[in-house]
């Protein structure tokens, strides 16, 4: 059950976000074309640049931090997943009252 809740979650943050697929060069023709892959890595068009060693995937410095930002979420999710099915978490009712306990101090 723990799981499918994580993937509904994964999709849910998924949802609105298109994932085109990357472009594949070799590292000859991004050598040759650097300025025209950075602008379009930029403009949220993903790389695939293949090399004998192995390939390396490019992505923009704003998809980087949303990806990581992301897998904190997530991380923190699977985390009170983990805290509730330990029986770790309280219920419902309890965190609004804590919660109002709160606000009845801050106001």
């Amino acid at each position: 059950m723990t799981l499918c809740f994580v993937r509904n979650i994964v999709q849910w943050l998924k949802r609105g976000k298109t994932m085109g697929l990357p472009k594949i060069k070799t590292s000859s023709e991004f050598r040759e074309n650097l300025s025209e892959t950075i602008n379009e890595v930029n403009n949220g068009i993903d790389h695939i640049i293949s090399h004998k060693s192995g390939n390396v995937i490019l992505i923009s410095e704003s998809n980087y931090s949303k990806m990581l930002k992301e897998l904190e979420d997530l991380k923190q999710i699977a985390l009170g997943i983990s805290e509730i099915d330990s029986g770790k978490g309280v219920s419902h009712t309890e965190a609004k009252l804590r919660l109002n306990s709160f606000k009845k101090k801050w106001s």
